[in-house]
């Protein structure tokens, strides 16, 4: 009676340690910090508004980007300038622009003045702050 009674202690013990020790597994495993990639970014960047126009000039030094664009309420022609960082991302739509073709921040370099450009930003909180350029869509094959 004596060992039965230790077997059955010992069972219990044993399965409330596991379910301490999944419990604990389980909370860590759901305040894990979730890695997006890049396409899932880009795909959510696309519902951000937009500056659509042409390239004007990538300033290295600043990190910024220029367009040219048609303001619809002036009816005049205006140039926009954005922030990029490390999270912006560039893409080709060449094909279809609603799918990424990725390059890097080096190859915009490589994009020539007037080609058709897409800059998707973030609305910014001040009026006289540079916007910060999420996604950079250039219609350029290089």
């Amino acid at each position: 009676m004596k060992r039965s009674c230790f077997i059955i202690i010992i069972v219990i013990a044993a399965l409330i340690s596991a379910s301490i020790i999944v419990e604990f597994l389980l909370q860590r495993w759901e305040t894990a910090p979730e890695v997006s990639s890049p396409e899932q970014e880009f795909y959510s960047y696309l519902e951000l508004p937009s500056y659509s126009g042409k390239f004007l000039e990538f300033d290295q030094a600043k990190s910024e980007v220029t367009v040219l664009y048609f303001n619809t309420e002036t009816m005049k022609i205006n140039q926009k300038t954005f922030k990029i960082d490390k999270d912006t991302i560039f893409s080709k739509a060449i094909i279809d622009p609603y799918r990424p073709d990725l390059f890097l921040k080096e190859d915009l370099k490589k994009v020539k003045q007037e080609t058709l450009t897409t800059v998707f930003y973030p609305a910014a909180e001040e009026t006289n702050e540079i916007p910060l350029a999420r996604l950079i869509q250039v219609e350029a094959s290089f």
